[in-house]
């Protein structure tokens, strides 16, 4: 990745944009105001007031060539960096630069809010020139005048207006993905044989090298991209002018976020926008989202003219190592999740962990319950890598981007080997669903959205634990050794809501598992191995009542 200069007027936020860009990817940080300082051995204001701006600006100078040489680092620079000719020559040259907007009124609110804070808590004071004299949003303005024709030679621009630093720096991040700054680690390719055959990619980045991977398939000009709506406000702009740029017609189509989007009322909608459109049937629809867009925009692509081609672009973890590979697509309906579908498999699934770091924290610790899954029901040595790993995965900080990549490389491996052996599930890919027996009843009982899919998956994966411990077929202490980890990952392990356990009994017999009126349990043996079966009524019903009898178990989790 290039070096990162963020410019902007004081008050943009540029300090604490950068610390949480810093610590997001993993890179060195350097603040020029703060190498000033300690090359001085004095604060900005006394240069200023010793030694005149003139001098101050030598120093500058200096610090930015400084921190300049430092590859990749994320540099926060002073609100007048670009006066001289010679840092703006340095920063087009070395790196990348992105201009944090600001108004004057609100820069100048926020300078007055941190004096008043350090105020507050007796903090040593630091005389603000620019807060000084008569009328500071008068000089305020002068600057931005002054200063805008070189603000606007950066490459990008964020405004930063009614946005929290965080805010600012996710949009930031996404902006790095959409136009490839990140990457450095290979691709890992697998293809699929099922159906007419597909490739998976997953790669670090892999996102800002969209275009090109569509290339491959010889797809026409003109795409059709689904997402929801909080990832058009983040990706939307930036996926259609990357595609344009490289020769796409891409259309856009946006549904609301969250659950109650795999709808019908949703998927008609789609329909009606395609016919508008005139899509044709060797136009591809791209599923750019978590597991809902997949789903319901996987549907779409599969029913549409009797099916037109389908990119899989997962931005979820959940989405990235279970939902959009094999094949399914559907949508909810009243009486239970995903009972109207179908199987259909995409031309590509393009997986890119970065899309992570754009995640709220709750959508990405819930991917984690199906990385576990895999671990229990078919791969212990990825359930102790997982162990060994946990605190650094769950925060995801400085990310560990190989040991991400290769964790959702192996869990596409092994639920490739699954569908390759069981496309249509109906034999050995029902174990795939362990921990979904009790987590979709759940969601459906609850209402969809209360939990997060994976984290009812992770309520059901406790529960399925503690029935084949009640039936003598799983170690208590393998158990412990599950439900440790799912809590390690940020997962709830009980039970602290209002569902009855009559109801999560009678929607468990809408279970696409039920045969003959009975559920097939997925039920663990040992790490790494489960198998299917049937179980007394009265054993399910005993442990269901106890475990939504809201119990306080050692590792429960306050949502």
């Amino acid at each position: 990745m290039r070096t990162i200069f963020l410019l902007g007027l004081s008050g943009s936020g540029k300090s604490t944009v950068a610390q949480i860009l810093a610590q997001r990817l993993g890179r060195p940080l350097l603040d020029v105001d703060t190498l000033i300082e300690e090359e001085c051995g004095e604060r900005i204001s006394a240069i200023f007031a010793r030694h005149g701006e003139a001098y101050f600006r030598t120093c500058e100078s200096r610090a930015l060539a400084q921190a300049a040489q430092t590859e990749g680092a994320i540099i926060a620079t002073g609100g007048g960096i670009v006066l001289r000719p010679e840092n703006r020559q340095i920063m087009a040259e070395r790196g990348l630069r992105i201009l944090l907007q600001v108004n004057t009124h609100t820069a100048l609110q926020r300078l007055q809010q941190q004096w008043q804070g350090a105020l507050a808590r007796g903090e040593a004071l630091e005389e603000r020139p620019l807060l000084s004299g008569s009328d500071p949003l008068a000089r305020f303005q002068q600057l931005l005048i002054e200063r805008t024709a070189w603000y606007e030679e950066a490459e990008y621009a964020c405004s930063t207006e009614a946005k929290t630093a965080e805010q600012v720096a996710q949009e930031i991040l996404a902006l790095l993905i959409s136009i490839g700054e990140l990457g450095g680690v290979a691709p890992i390719r697998r293809p699929v044989h099922v159906g007419l055959g597909y490739e998976t990619i997953v790669e670090w980045g892999g996102v800002g090298r969209l275009a090109s991977y569509l290339h491959e398939l010889n797809l026409p000009a003109r795409v059709f991209l689904v997402t929801d709506s909080n990832l058009q406000r983040l990706y939307g702009p930036l996926l259609m002018q990357q595609l344009a740029q490289a020769g796409f017609e891409p259309l856009l189509y946006v549904v609301p976020a969250g659950e109650a989007s795999k709808s019908p009322l949703q998927l008609n909608a789609i329909y009606d926008w395609l016919l508008e459109q005139h899509a044709e049937r060797r136009e591809a629809i791209i599923a750019f989202g978590g597991g809902v867009v997949g789903d319901l925009a996987g549907y779409a692509a599969a029913t549409y003219l009797r099916g037109v081609p389908l990119v899989q672009i997962p931005t979820s973890l959940l989405a990235q190592v279970d939902a959009a590979i094999g094949g399914k697509t559907g949508i909810n309906h009243p009486r239970g999740k995903n009972l109207i579908g179908s199987f259909y498999h995409p031309r590509l699934v393009l997986a890119d962990p970065a899309l992570l770091l754009t995640l709220p924290v709750r959508e990405r610790t819930e991917g984690w319950a199906e990385v576990v899954k895999y671990g229990i029901i078919l791969d212990a040595e990825l359930f102790a890598l997982l162990e060994m790993h946990a605190i650094a995965l769950r925060a995801f900080s400085h990310p560990p981007i190989a040991l991400v990549c290769q964790i959702v490389a192996r869990c596409i491996d092994l639920k490739i080997a699954i569908i390759e052996e069981d496309e249509r599930e109906q034999g050995r890919r029902a174990i795939l669903n362990y921990g979904h027996t009790v987590g979709h009843a759940l969601e459906n009982v609850a209402g969809y959205g209360e939990w997060l899919h994976g984290e009812a998956v992770s309520l059901g994966m406790v529960a399925a634990a503690q029935l084949a411990c009640a039936a003598g077929m799983f170690a208590p202490e393998d158990a412990q050794r599950q439900n440790h980890l799912l809590a390690d990952l940020g997962l709830p392990t009980s039970y602290n809501g209002s569902a009855q356990a009559a109801a999560i009994l009678a929607a468990m017999q809408m279970d696409k598992k039920v045969a003959s009126k009975r559920v097939r349990w997925i039920m663990p043996r040992q790490l790494g191995e489960v198998t299917v079966t049937p179980l007394p009524d009265e054993l399910v019903r005993s442990v269901v009542e106890t475990f939504f009898a809201h119990p306080h178990h050692p590792h429960q989790q306050h949502r």
